[in-house]
């Protein structure tokens, strides 16, 4: 009996689970960290080019448009886009650094 009803609990903890993460899969991906979105997700007007307001509309701003837009023309295109990306994708991946270039120590876990 005990067995029916962890397998109804877990069954509902999953539904809930799955209802909680709806807005993450909302169909404007608003929101969404730039790493997940794709170019098309960004071109919002489909022209083949992003557009300052474009990347404001997915919630980036100024300065990542500036980043993307490496000849400076105004307009990112597919391979801006893809290039800034994989920027940022490796300045993720790096450590931070502190004073003189050097890796900060690690942090101790809160309550230690």
């Amino acid at each position: 009996m005990k067995s029916g009803i962890r397998r109804i609990q877990t069954q509902l903890a999953a539904l809930l689970l799955g209802v909680a993460m709806l807005p993450a899969y909302a169909g404007d991906r608003k929101g969404m960290p730039e790493s997940d979105m794709s170019f098309k997700d960004v071109d919002t007007n489909k022209d083949g080019y992003l557009s300052l307001e474009e990347f404001k509309d997915k919630s980036m701003d100024d300065l990542a448009f500036r980043a993307a837009d490496i000849n400076g023309d105004g307009q990112v295109d597919p391979g801006e886009f893809d290039r800034y990306l994989a920027r940022k994708a490796g300045d993720q991946s790096r450590p931070e650094s502190g004073p003189g270039g050097q890796p900060k120590p690690a942090q101790p876990a809160p309550g230690y």
